[in-house]
């Protein structure tokens, strides 16, 4: 005789799960439009220059590993409010909970230590090398930086919250 199928978790654990992906997505999107519309333009001896996030390596990294986490947290969003629809869960979902959460959170924890890490540096670096009138324009395009950082750190945070919870569930499993 086949083994019951598993019984979904109660309805206030999947509410919470529910809530923590939004946050997640929320978190990334924001993240997404505060990198992508990063840009400066300043004069410097007579130079005009123009700087974007597409010139500083980490925040490129940062930007990818927000739009991956965006595509997973999409994906998840989607099983989660089937699940909540249907009251059922596949079992392979599971698997994809326990290793997807645990994959996507490392790689939103690296893209955000990567964006603060770089903000720092850089801003310390360019101010002291380049001669300007007002620092204004830096600390805009860095500022944007450390709060894109930041709404990474709080994606992963929901994410890592999220990694608990699927941790638990497989092992009920």
């Amino acid at each position: 005789m086949a083994p019951p199928p598993p019984s979904p978790p109660p309805v206030s654990l999947r509410v919470v799960v529910l809530s923590l992906r939004v946050l997640t997505a929320v978190f990334l999107v924001i993240t997404v439009i505060i990198l992508s519309t990063n840009s400066v333009s300043y004069e410097s001896q007579g130079t005009a220059m123009k700087f974007h996030f597409k010139d500083v390596y980490a925040y490129r990294y940062m930007f990818s590993a927000a739009i991956i986490g965006l595509v997973y947290a999409v994906i998840q969003l989607f099983f989660t409010i089937s699940e909540l629809a249907t009251r059922t869960k596949n079992p392979i979902n599971y698997q994809l909970d326990f290793y997807g959460d645990k994959i996507i959170s490392y790689l939103l924890a690296t893209g955000s230590a990567a964006g603060f890490g770089v903000s720092k540096d850089l801003k310390d670096a360019l101010l002291a090398l380049v001669a300007l009138h007002s620092t204004d324009l830096v600390d805009k395009f860095f500022s944007r930086g450390y709060a894109s950082a930041s709404m990474l750190l709080f994606a992963f945070v929901c994410l890592a919250v999220l990694s608990v919870f699927s941790s638990y569930a497989i092992s009920k499993h």
